[in-house]
């Protein structure tokens, strides 16, 4: 367990991270040799087998950055899945209410402040070896694994006070801006003035209730420009779009210095 990260989590440092789309362990170290925080194994729009998500997060142990699963949905035995693999916590999508909230952060804790099932036999356990230190174990679960939670849909942004103020709730208030701008009848306008709006109200929010925000982002501006507004906590929307922009502008720029124009693709 990475005891270090959730603290510089909840001290507000600021952190960079990607999603994991790809089902690719290497991938994964690839990100932490590239100098990133933490990264999140997405579980909700790409789906991979839990022994892939397992030997993703044993490469960022093996890469030294913290990993994070997005779970598909709020249930008990999803989360519960994620965090055997030896995860940092997990990233909760369509955070509506202060009872989803209480619910996921619950399934994330062992008894007596939680619900989590015990086995000492997991990767997170350790596979049995520390069968005698478990009680240490899962207190230590119980005060480090993170919750962060997507804000992504109208009735998150009108409960969001609600969400933000959960006590032992969220350490991450994520904004999910895709999504919301959808929600709010603006498909791909995350920069409208009504959605923009909407986001600051969420990052307002989580800074009242002494709480981390954060985004996924595309470009690095984006960063500067939400950091100053109170994020803190910044993850690139995915590292397969990242590895696509990357090769389609080293492509432009080899192309251009040849002075030629782009070479026919196919045969």
């Amino acid at each position: 367990m990475n005891s270090s990260f959730s603290r510089r989590v909840r001290a507000g440092e600021r952190l960079h991270g990607s999603f994991a789309f790809l089902p690719s362990p290497g991938a994964v170290e690839i990100l932490g040799r590239a100098g990133l925080d933490f990264v999140i194994i997405d579980q909700e729009h790409s789906r991979k087998g839990w022994d892939v998500v397992e030997n993703m997060v044993r490469a960022a142990d093996a890469a030294g950055i913290a990993a994070l699963v997005r779970v598909a949905w709020n249930e008990e035995k999803e989360i519960l899945h994620a965090l055997e693999t030896g995860a940092a916590g997990i990233v909760l999508p369509f955070v509506e209410s202060a009872d989803d909230v209480k619910r996921a952060a619950a399934a994330l804790r062992y008894a007596p402040e939680g619900t989590r099932g015990t086995c000492t036999q997991t990767r997170a356990a350790g596979y049995g070896a520390n069968k005698q230190g478990f009680v240490a174990y899962a207190r230590q679960c119980n005060r480090e694994l993170l919750l962060v939670g997507q804000i992504e849909s109208r009735k998150g942004l009108e409960n969001i006070e609600a969400i933000a103020g959960v006590e032992d709730g969220l350490d991450v208030v994520f904004l999910g801006r895709s999504d919301l701008a959808s929600d709010l009848g603006k498909p791909g306008q995350t920069a409208d003035p009504e959605v923009e709006a909407a986001s600051q109200r969420i990052v307002d929010a989580a800074r009242a209730a002494g709480k981390v925000s954060g985004l996924a982002h595309y470009e690095a501006a984006e960063c500067a420009a939400w950091g100053a507004r109170g994020c803190r906590f910044f993850a690139l929307a995915s590292e397969s779009g990242f590895l696509l922009r990357s090769v389609a502008a080293f492509r432009a720029e080899a192309d251009a210095a040849f002075g030629a124009a782009p070479a026919p693709r196919g045969g």
